[in-house]
């Protein structure tokens, strides 16, 4: 099975409902079809990083 990935708006988009929006993680996970762990995971990015979270691709936080 191929690892799926989501790009930057998609993970924005889920953040801000759990952040913006008041919807649980679990509600979320459900509505969206995400892993609870990877929502909490963009959850801490955006909350560590602001608009830098997400650069792309899967290159990490180093040059920050």
């Amino acid at each position: 099975m191929a690892r799926r990935k989501f790009d930057k708006q998609f993970k924005n988009s889920a953040v801000k409902l759990i952040l913006g929006e008041g919807y649980s993680v679990k509600e979320v996970s459900q509505e969206l079809d995400v892993h609870a762990n990877s929502l909490y995971r963009w959850v801490q990015e955006v909350e560590e990083y602001g608009e830098n979270a997400f650069p792309g691709n899967g290159t990490a936080l180093l040059n920050l």
